[in-house]
C-alpha cells in the first residue's frame, strides 16, 4: 500500500470525511436497498440491510483513520 502524506492538514483533511462516512453511508445505502427493494419485489428489508452495512463500512473507516493517525 503506498505511503499516504502524514502532515497535520492531510490527516485534519481526511478526518473529516469520517464525519461524512457516519451520514452519507447509511442515507446511501438505505436509498439504494430501497430502489432494491421495490425493484425486486422485496419489501423495505434490503434498506434497512444497506442503511447497516453503510453504518459498518464507516465504522470500518473510523477505524483504519484511527490506525493510520496513531503511527
Amino acid at each position: 500500500m503506498p505511503d499516504r502524506p502524514t502532515s497535520r492538514y492531510a490527516l485534519v483533511a481526511e478526518a473529516t470525511t469520517a464525519g461524512l462516512m457516519f451520514v452519507l453511508g447509511p442515507a446511501v445505502g438505505y436509498f439504494i436497498g430501497r430502489w432494491l427493494g421495490g425493484a425486486l419485489g422485496l419489501g423495505p428489508v434490503p434498506s434497512w440491510v444497506g442503511a447497516a452495512l453503510g453504518l459498518a463500512s464507516a465504522f470500518v473507516h473510523l477505524v483504519r483513520l484511527t490506525g493510520r493517525a496513531s503511527r
